[in-house]
Parts: C-alpha cells; sequence; structure tokens
C-alpha cells in the first residue's frame, strides 16, 4: 500500500519546509517538498531528500540501555522501559535529596524546531527545582539588538526580496543555510536587480554575488556606520523619514560625523572607495531587501554589528513597508504565549541559570556542582564551545547523565542512560518559522519505530512517576498545542484550530504591508541595553582577534561556518572519517608550508583538532575557515572543531562567539 502525507521539516534552518512524504508499507521511501506551502513551493534540500533513510537507518536508537563500559566508549546494554524509568526517578530523586533540585541541569536546544517537542521538558524542569538553561548558543545576539532597536516590530517578508532592485545577504550564506530564499534572489536579478554579499570569506552565494565586499570578521559594524557617514557627508540622508519613522537619531549622527576613514577602513578591512561606492549603490537603490544572518552575530561585538545594519537600514528608511525593501533577520512572525509551554509558575523559586554556552565551565568548575545532566534535542559535545573542557566533565564519574536520542552522537556515547527518541515523522507538532511567516501543525506520519517514544511523552510520563500531580502533567499533546496557538502574536484571532490540520498552512498577520507600516518607530538610541553598552551604535574591538598576548602566540583568526552538507551536527553519523576542511590563504600556506590537500593541525590554548587544507583565495590573509561541526571520532582519536572555540559571550544577549577564536597551524606528513 502506497500513500502520502504532508508534514514540516524539523531541522533548525529558517526554511521550516512542507514536505510530502511518501510511505510504503509503514516505511518511508521518498521526500519532496510540498508545492502547496508558500516559501518551500515544491523542493527541499540536499540533507533533507534522503532524511528518509536516517529514519530508517541502521544507526537508530530503538530501545533503552544503560553504559556498560567506560563512559565515551558507546558500550551499552539494552534493558526494558520499565527498567529505565525506575533507574531514572531513583537517580532523579537521589540527586534531589544530597544535593538539591539545582543540582540537575537540563540541555537542549533546537534538534527538533517543533514547539512542543522543542519546551516539553520545561514544565517538568521547573516542578523538579532544576537549574534554567539560558539557550543562547544561536540568535541571541541578534534578538537582543533587534529588540533594542525594533521592540516587537516583525521582520520584512522574504517575498518581498523579489520585489526589489538590490539584495544584500549580509553575514549570511543563503545557498546553504537559506536555500529556499534563493529564488527570490533569483527573481529580483532577472528584473535587473543585484545581489551584495558581505562575509568574511567568499562562500558559495558570494561567488554567485554581483558584488562581494570581504569585510574583516567582526567588522560589520565599521562597514554599516560608514556607508551612513558616507550618506550623511554627501546630503543623501531623507530627513523627512529619519524625522516621521524614527526616535533619536542625533547622537548617532554626532557620533558617525566624528569617526575618521581610517578608522573605518581599520576595523572594516574594506577601502574606503568601495565603501563609497557601495553607499552610493545603495542610496540609488530605495528597492532594497537586507537579509541579515547570525553570522555576523557570533563574536564578541556581535550584537553591535546587527545594530549598526539595523541603523543603516533605518537612515535607507527600509522599515516603512514598501514594496519591494525591507530587513529580515528573523521573521517573528509568531511570538508570544510561551508560558502555555513551559509552565514556569510550577518552580517554586527562581533557580540559578547557567548559560548553555558554557557548559565547559558548569560541569568542570561551577559551585554548587552539576550532578545531573538530561540532555535532548541537542548534541553538546559537538555544538557547545571549549569541546575539550566539555568532554571532561562529561567524563566525570560522580555526573549522572541522561541522553534521549536517535543515533548514537559523540554526547550519547557518555550516557549512563540512553533512550530511544522518535524523529518529527513519528510526532504530532506545531511549527513557526523564523525565516518565513507561516505556521503549521503536523500528525504523525509513520508509527515510532521499535520502542521510541518522543519528548512529550518521555517528561509526562516521567513527571508522574515522580509523583507530580500538576495539571500541566494530565495535558494531552492537543491541548498543549491549542493553548499555545490561542492567543499567539501573529494569528489571526478568528482562526479555527481545526482547520490548519493537514498541510494547511497558517499565515501570520505580520505579513501584511500595512502591518509593516503601522509598527512602532525605530529607535536609534535605546536605554534597552546592558550597563556600560552604548546605547547607539558604534564602534568596538573584538576581544580575542585583538587581545596582543594571543595574537603574538596564535596569528590566525578562526571562523566556523556552517557546512552544505551538514546542519550544525546534524548527520555527522555519515562523515565519520571526515575530518573537514580547512581554507587557507595561498600566503599563509607558504608561510607556514602548507599544500592543498595536506592534513594540519590546528591549535590554541584551549585545544587541538585535526583538519584537510584547501589552500584558496576565497579567505582573507590572516583567516582560516573551517566549514561544517564533523563529529569527534573515538577511533582516530579525532576532537571536532569546537575543541578551539570560546566560552566567551556576546555583548548583548550573551551569545556564543563560535567566529572568534585565534590559532596557529602546522602540516602534519601523512
Amino acid at each position: 500500500m502506497t500513500e502520502t502525507r504532508k508534514t514540516i521539516c524539523p531541522l533548525d534552518c529558517p526554511d521550516s519546509c512542507g514536505i510530502i512524504a511518501t510511505i510504503e508499507n509503514g516505511k518511508i521511501t521518498c521526500l519532496q517538498g510540498d508545492p502547496d506551502h508558500p516559501f518551500t513551493r515544491g523542493f527541499l534540500c540536499r540533507k533533507m531528500r534522503y532524511y528518509n533513510e536516517r529514519i530508517h537507518s541502521k544507526q537508530r536508537i530503538l530501545y533503552p540501555q544503560i553504559r556498560t563500559g567506560k563512559k565515551g566508549a558507546g558500550q551499552f546494554k539494552r534493558i526494558s522501559w520499565e527498567e529505565a524509568w525506575n533507574l531514572l526517578v531513583s537517580e532523579l530523586k537521589q540527586i534531589r535529596a544530597t544535593y538539591g533540585g539545582e543540582a540537575l541541569l537540563p540541555y537542549s536546544y533546537a534538534g527538533n524546531m517543533g514547539h512542543i517537542s522543542r519546551w516539553s521538558g520545561e514544565p517538568f524542569f521547573h516542578r523538579f527545582g532544576a537549574s534554567r538553561l539560558k539557550r543562547t548558543v544561536c540568535s541571541s545576539a541578534a534578538s537582543a539588538a533587534w529588540k533594542a532597536h525594533c521592540g516587537h516590530r516583525a521582520g520584512s517578508p522574504p517575498e518581498e526580496a523579489g520585489e526589489s532592485s538590490l539584495i544584500i545577504a549580509w553575514g549570511i550564506n543563503v545557498k546553504t543555510t537559506n536555500i529556499h530564499f534563493w529564488p527570490h534572489i533569483q527573481q529580483c536579478r532577472k528584473k535587473g536587480g543585484q545581489l551584495v554579499v558581505v562575509d568574511p570569506y567568499r562562500n558559495n552565494t558570494g561567488n554567485s554575488a554581483d558584488l562581494y565586499l570581504p569585510v574583516k570578521p567582526g567588522g560589520d559594524a565599521a562597514l554599516a556606520l560608514g556607508v551612513i557617514k558616507q550618506i550623511l557627508e554627501n546630503g543623501s540622508v531623507n530627513r523627512d523619514t529619519i524625522n516621521s519613522q524614527t526616535i533619536g537619531f542625533e547622537k548617532l549622527e554626532t557620533y558617525v560625523r566624528n569617526l575618521s576613514w581610517e578608522m573605518v577602513e581599520s576595523q572594516s578591512g574594506i577601502q574606503k572607495a568601495r565603501i563609497l561606492a557601495f553607499a552610493e549603490l545603495l542610496v540609488n537603490n530605495p528597492r532594497t531587501f537586507i537579509r541579515i544572518g547570525m553570522g555576523m552575530t557570533r563574536n564578541t561585538t556581535g550584537a553591535m554589528s546587527v545594530r549598526a545594519v539595523l541603523s543603516l537600514a533605518a537612515v535607507l528608511g527600509l522599515f516603512d513597508g514598501k514594496k519591494g525593501q525591507g530587513v529580515l533577520a528573523s521573521s517573528r512572525a509568531f511570538y508570544g504565549n510561551s508560558e502555555t509551554l513551559v509552565h514556569s509558575s510550577l518552580a517554586d523559586k527562581q533557580t540559578r541559570d547557567i548559560n548553555m554556552i558554557q557548559l565547559g565551565e558548569a560541569l568542570t568548575y561551577l559551585k554548587p556542582a552539576v550532578h545531573g545532566l538530561f540532555v535532548f534535542n541537542s548534541n553538546p559535545l559537538s555544538i557547545a564551545p571549549d569541546a575539550s573542557r566539555v568532554r571532561k566533565g562529561l567524563e566525570r564519574e560522580d555526573l549522572f547523565t541522561v541522553v534521549h536520542e536517535q543515533v548514537m552522537t559523540p554526547t550519547a556515547r557518555y550516557a549512563d542512560l540512553l533512550l530511544p527518541a522518535t524523529t518529527s515523522f513519528e510526532n504530532e507538532d506545531v511549527y513557526t518559522a523564523y525565516g518565513h511567516f507561516y505556521m503549521g501543525i503536523t500528525q504523525p506520519v509513520i508509527p515510532p519505530l521499535g520502542e521510541s517514544i518522543n519528548n512529550f511523552q518521555l517528561f509526562q510520563e516521567l513527571a508522574i512517576r515522580m509523583g507530580y500531580t500538576d495539571p500541566p502533567f494530565s495535558q494531552s499533546i492537543q491541548e498543549r498545542i491549542g493553548d499555545f496557538v490561542k492567543g499567539l502574536a501573529g494569528i489571526d484571532p478568528s482562526l479555527e484550530l481545526s482547520t490548519v490540520q493537514d498541510g494547511k498552512w497558517i499565515k501570520s498577520v505580520h505579513a501584511n504591508t500595512a502591518h509593516a507600516i503601522n509598527q512602532e518607530p525605530f529607535y536609534f538610541e535605546t536605554p534597552d541595553v546592558a550597563p556600560g553598552t552604548p546605547g547607539f551604535a558604534c564602534l568596538r574591538s573584538p576581544l580575542e582577534f585583538n587581545d596582543p598576548d594571543l595574537v603574538s602566540r596564535f596569528p590566525l583568526k578562526l571562523i566556523t561556518p556552517p557546512a552544505l552538507h551538514l546542519l550544525n551536527s546534524t548527520f555527522g553519523e555519515y562523515y565519520l572519517q571526515k575530518t573537514g576542511l580547512l581554507l587557507i590563504h595561498p600566503q599563509d600556506a607558504a608561510r607556514y608550508r602548507i599544500t592543498s590537500g595536506q592534513l594540519v593541525q590546528i591549535t590554541n590554548y584551549r585545544g587541538t583538532t585535526i583538519r584537510e587544507a584547501r589552500v584558496t583565495d576565497r579567505t582573507q590573509l590572516g583567516l582560516v575557515v573551517a566549514e561544517g561541526i564533523y563529529w569527534e571520532n573515538e577511533a582516530t582519536g579525532q576532537t571536532g572543531i569546537n575543541d578551539l572555540t570560546s566560552q566567551k559571550t556576546t555583548d548583548m544577549g550573551k551569545g556564543s562567539t563560535f567566529h572568534e577564536s585565534r590559532v596557529t597551524v602546522e602540516g602534519i606528513d601523512r
């Protein structure tokens, strides 16, 4: 028997695609893009086209297991679910009785972007009294910057880019991380429009650009402020737009006018003549669309970079909702109503916050110590920075680690109790997107494989077995979805939930042009920043890149952007024998006597890893680029790229700084 069913991609990607799954005799045999989805429009990325093979892979974890070997060895024995529940409840009660509730730390992120899957553990952890995880690894710096200057304003619908005459891909590799935005770029260019890419290295999107600007890592604010400076100096600023749509321009204007061009060139890495030409291009194209990526935020001045680009957009008048212009970072198409998912009122006190970026510190130095780690929807040993310290923490014999997972990730190898997780194709859930303005609700495409259970089932059952009788723990998944959708900002209040089943898409009211025009003003100066942080966009220096001691010991800058065939660490099981590439400039390669294809050891004071060198002028002198998070390999002793990255946080939002590490590189003889 063959049938098709509709669902939604669960992965941490702005596209949140609609999918049509073909099922034959209970097995998914084909995945295609849903032609009825307004943004997917019938095609899937290369990662998801074969996701059904992962669902039915022999690598799936299908039964509860307990560790039998040393931590990290990946040696386990199958047990029954009843044995697993008894062990889990016993250990959690022992941890709380001995050390208190805060000794338990949940660790999760966006391995599944469904709102139920992502947040279903929160009611349990609040009720338990666990430490609270600050989930900051991806977009928190950009979100803090946006909120400070734009408030609750939504981003611009991506469809507007197709009507523009100029698109700026700023800090985003569209062809790798936002492929369904590319047709809008093509639509723009077919009408004579242009694409500008601003990025520290010429990625595959930069290779396709009409203009590529090789900004220094962390130099985006300098470039944006330099453009504003030129617009002011040549008298192109639209004072009517500034006065009617914005507040607080005066201090920024004074600051920018007093900036020296030498400082702008030095910090941006772009020559003045090129900045002037870029400014002229923008002024001559009022229908400009800026697509902001998270790449520019992953350094210690990341939020300031976004603040400067947003300020440039406001100077250009891109927030007024006119046809063919706008700014999109995260859509903010739907927001609010999170309490219906997390039920923070179940906590009897405010427990401590632990930043997920600083997991290594939390597991090794934090006092009082963490004695229980509960991992789901994430693979922290691969995705958390300073991974050598994370590994050291996971090796602790006094740490009880639970991992709810689909395949044997590097983190899962350190589990004391390993629990089988369903995929999104076996779940019911509700999905919004951060790259478009549509929401959908899914039903399971196939029954759960083996003895796997979804996140909601896991934490509802665990709560009951712990003796918790609070109302949220007796909810069905349908009731929780219903509570969440009701009153969600962006939802038409007249919507009937029953009408959005089976691949029916809900369009956010924030996508309407009229709504965009009526949104709140842009604030050039804002008090909504941390103490000591300037209220307006200005220049700041990346801490590690400019540290004199580190510069002397580790002369190369390292950034770690995404790879085309990986999504964060997802799909890493397919590349266990791969080290990944390190892009290095020809002059640096000559200096270190490195040739293309040679294995190189990359080192700093945090750790070391190995990659294969690719000598290329796609990167800048002094900058090496390691695309993709490849898994560590126990058999070969290979570590991951995040052994080198820092636990330092961004200037606002306490976000990650994956693109700000100092390293040295040495060739390895085969």
